[in-house]
């Protein structure tokens, strides 16, 4: 699992800092998609950070 999305998950992190890591290219829409799914975040956090319903 990305770090991003485990940080996300577990507060490390916000998500202006994952959308940031997402333009670095430290994570992608795929880590983000596969953390929704294993319900490690919300869809709206996925939404918020990619601007695309999941």
């Amino acid at each position: 699992m990305n770090f991003w999305v485990l940080a996300l998950h577990y507060q490390w992190a916000t998500t202006d800092m994952v959308k940031q890591a997402l333009r670095y290219k430290d994570c992608s829409i795929e880590d983000l998609q596969e953390g929704v799914r294993q319900s490690l975040i919300s869809s709206d956090q996925y939404e918020e950070i990619t601007g695309k319903a999941m």
